[in-house]
């Protein structure tokens, strides 16, 4: 009796007591498969969205245009795709036919369309290339319009000049634009803006 006792006594120590058991860890959290998290865990932050800027073909323009709305003290505009989209409608509009200034012109005022127009050059042996334009050009030419606008009233003194152009630009409650351009096969080009609040000068 005492000799079995004992054998089951050297037994318990040789297996070691129930305590003693490794007890398998369970994993918490994403890398059990599970998607739990700890109690103190917090969500991961989503990714800030970067403000839209133009297409590559409309570089400067954006900046250039908010040079101008800075130095008269209003808010700067930002880059609106479904205008540019629109803007692009524009242009193709306002180089139908002959794609004249005069087409242009009429197209851009049924649109209420800032529109710029450059003809072609003419080259050695009757061969027409489009004019190299940058849109911070552009946006100079239009800031041409600055003196015949009132900053007073919104409205333009005179329609001389660009000053509509620069009017529609520099609107108080205008927040985004959009702008395209379009080389017609005789390689006059047509550009548009257009902003997100109408400004009638």
């Amino acid at each position: 009796m005492n000799r079995t006792i004992f054998s089951l006594l050297a037994m318990g120590v040789l297996l070691g007591s129930p305590g003693d058991f490794a007890v398998a860890q369970v994993p918490h959290g994403p890398q059990a498969g599970g998607g739990l998290t700890s109690a103190g865990a917090t969500a991961t932050a989503k990714p800030v969205a970067k403000p839209i800027s133009e297409p590559t073909d409309m570089k400067g323009m954006l900046a250039a245009q908010n040079d101008a709305r800075t130095r008269l003290g209003l808010s700067a505009l930002t880059w609106s795709p479904d205008l540019t989209t629109k803007a692009a409608a524009v242009t193709k509009a306002a180089t139908s036919g002959s794609c004249s200034t005069t087409m242009a012109n009429t197209v851009g005022k049924a649109q209420n369309a800032s529109i710029f127009w450059a003809a072609g050059l003419s080259r050695v042996g009757g061969r027409e290339s489009a004019q190299v334009i940058s849109p911070s050009y552009l946006i100079s030419r239009w800031r041409e319009g600055a003196s015949a606008y009132d900053a007073s009233t919104g409205k333009c003194r005179t329609k001389a000049g660009n000053c509509e152009q620069f009017s529609r630009m520099v609107a108080p409650n205008a927040k985004t634009v959009g702008c395209a351009r379009m080389i017609c096969p005789n390689q006059t080009q047509v550009w548009a803006c257009l902003y997100s609040e109408k400004s009638v000068p």
